[in-house]
């Protein structure tokens, strides 16, 4: 994320005439408040152009324990802006919370976002007032209003937008204007909807005692399809989610758009196919001429289970476990006993007794966070906003939770009964983090197989504390997958990589759902139990699901180069590819590709990028509110 003039003499270098500066401009690199990052943020004058530059000031944060210097002090190098360019700019996005520290999101032309920089001290107004001095800028004063890059919304089916585009391309053909639209939210955005900007107004005006809908969320459901939890895990991509009261509680965000044409520099550049990938007689999928993963073998069985446990029931060689289970997967019959390792539920060396101790335990405890809520009188509930909230997402939520799959099929099935208590209690065992939708994607499989409602809940508790991050409001989670994402195949394919970039596809969003639910949505019920028990062995990798998007892409890189898709047909092809992936010949990519990558691969992506566990300190896992309030 480094940004380094080019070019510049060092005397030319020299003349800068800085016109704002702010100090404790803050990021939380972590989901720890120990781990933020103080600096100084800058926007100054040179040869006529307009940079921003944020330097962290010297040493770590003295709140930080010495085991987690060593990663802040990476972060503190990886995110260090040295000269920005105003012209690299995309759009700025501005949060101003009631309660909590107002911040800001740069998001380059690329596509890729800096953390959010939180203003310890103030300044964000002054800041703006500043850049509206030297550059052209578009902004919404009104709470329930987003402003939205039109290059992404024309081609998203949303009503009106095509033509709001072309009506603003022409009032604002200006050389450092971006095209912008006011869209509100409104219960009638549907796909189809007015074809001219007049329609689309008229009609939100009749309709503005409405209750509101978020157009973020049918933006990012047009994204990746995920028709079913888009709303609150990818929400603070366009941030948080607003109701028709919410400008009562001075809830603001505001998205300032500036003009960039960086991605013209790559226009006459050709694109070629690399030569190691050749078409297959299969017309759907090119060949991948790589060092070959290993050929899949059969899943673990009972006997060969049996092997690997001493007399007293500890696992004897953990490693080679993991690796049989990597190239084979378990047997059903003994994933509910497997996966309490996998899942860190069971430790490998404790032995039976240890763990039917522990078992009746944690059965104990998880009654009594249950019981927390279960006695909530209707008369408190009234009084309990969140707990409300809450709730009713994740009744709406495990309702439409893979009711194909016997075990939650019909009406008045006790199975969606047990799913929703356990996400109930889980959001008052993780208050901070709570609920968001897509975890009943993640608890589905392990009720399924644990059968047992203190097991899967404690076996989901552990899967979330590695990919909790995939849900956090900031979503810094997301962006350093994607972003990892984005350099493993700089690294593998940069001739694909290359064709992403100037077809602005760089932000790797078309790999979002891929990404946020662990293909959940790509392979039937019983092949993601497959892959996901290969996923948590970590055996080759803790990111291996990242060379696996990888590996999809580079086995259909010819289509998607030869048939020019930009970012809207790359979307719809992906999601396409819906039960069309081949899963152990994806399994066998990926390991190609991890073992080529090596090192160099681990170094591509950020430190604490989930699913590796977040590095412990004693400032909480999740830095939600309590930090800022």
């Amino acid at each position: 994320m480094r940004t380094d003039m080019a070019d510049i003499g060092s005397e030319e270098t020299a003349r800068m005439d800085v016109v704002y500066e702010k100090e404790r401009v803050t990021i939380h690199p972590t989901q720890y408040g120990s781990g933020r990052i103080s600096g100084k943020l800058r926007l100054y004058l040179q040869l006529g152009s307009l940079f921003l530059s944020w330097e962290p000031n010297e040493g770590v944060n003295s709140f930080s324990t010495s085991s987690v210097s060593a990663e802040i002090e990476k972060y503190r190098n990886l995110y260090t802006i040295q000269a920005l360019p105003l012209s690299d700019v995309r759009f700025i996005r501005r949060h101003t919370p009631t309660f909590g520290l107002e911040y800001i999101i740069i998001v380059l032309s690329s596509g890729l976002a800096f953390p959010p920089f939180y203003f310890y001290n103030g300044g964000i107004r002054e800041l703006f007032a500043t850049l509206k001095q030297h550059v052209f800028i578009i902004r919404s004063d009104d709470a329930t209003v987003d402003l939205v890059n039109l290059k992404s919304l024309s081609s998203l089916e949303l009503p009106g937008v095509a033509t709001v585009a072309n009506a603003m391309s022409r009032q604002n053909s200006f050389s450092f204007t971006g095209s912008v639209s006011e869209v509100r939210h409104g219960d009638d955005a549907k796909y189809g909807g007015p074809s001219t900007m007049s329609e689309y107004v008229s009609k939100q005006r009749r309709k503005s005692n409405d209750p509101g809908r978020d157009i973020s969320f049918q933006v990012l459901e047009k994204f990746s399809l995920v028709t079913k939890f888009a709303r609150e895990t990818t929400s603070s991509l366009f941030r948080e989610n607003h109701s028709s009261g919410s400008h009562a509680y001075g809830r603001q965000k505001q998205e300032y758009v500036l003009d960039n044409k960086a991605s013209d520099k790559y226009a006459d550049q050709l694109i070629t196919p690399d030569d190691a990938s050749l078409p297959s007689d299969s017309v759907e999928s090119d060949e991948l001429l790589l060092v070959w993963g290993k050929k899949r073998g059969n899943p673990l069985s009972v006997e060969e289970w049996r092997a690997f446990l001493d007399p007293e029931g500890r696992i004897m060689d953990s490693k080679a476990l993991r690796k049989k289970i990597f190239y084979g997967g378990v047997d059903h019959v003994l994933r509910k006993e497997v996966w309490k390792f996998l899942l860190s539920y069971h430790e490998y060396d404790s032995t039976q007794a240890e763990r039917e101790y522990l078992a009746a335990m944690k059965r104990e405890e998880y009654e009594a966070i249950k019981s927390q809520w279960k006695s909530i009188s209707t008369t408190q509930a009234k009084r309990f906003t969140k707990f409300r909230e809450r709730k009713g997402l994740i009744d709406k939520d495990v309702v439409r939770t893979d009711r194909s799959v016997p075990y939650y099929e019909g009406d008045d099935n006790p199975n969606v009964i047990v799913l929703r208590d356990i996400l109930v209690t889980y959001s008052f065992y993780n208050f901070d983090l709570g609920y968001c939708q897509g975890m009943s994607d993640f608890l589905a499989p392990i009720l399924y197989v644990m059968e047992d409602e203190s097991e899967a809940f404690w076996c989901f508790a552990s899967l979330m504390e590695r990919l909790g991050g995939n849900f956090n409001r900031d979503q810094n989670g997301m962006h350093a997958q994607l972003l990892g994402l984005s350099k493993l195949v700089e690294l593998l394919d940069p001739s694909l990589h290359n064709y992403f970039r100037q077809n602005d596809c760089l932000n790797y969003f078309f790999c979002f759902r891929w990404v946020l639910i662990q293909f959940k949505r790509e392979f039937s019920f019983d092949q993601i139990m497959l892959l996901w028990e290969v996923l948590w062995t970590h055996y080759f990798s803790e990111h291996f699901h990242l060379y696996l998007c990888v590996g999809i892409l580079k086995r259909y890189r010819l289509r998607i180069i030869g048939e020019g898709m930009d970012f809207d047909t790359l979307l719809k092809f992906i999601n396409e590819l819906s039960g069309q992936i081949n899963i152990d010949r994806a399994i066998q990519d990926a390991e190609a590709l991890c073992t080529i990558a090596g090192e160099a691969g681990a170094d591509c992506i950020p430190p604490g990028t989930p699913p590796s566990m977040p590095i412990e300190t004693d400032g909480g896992l999740y830095l939600q509110e309590d930090d800022v309030l």
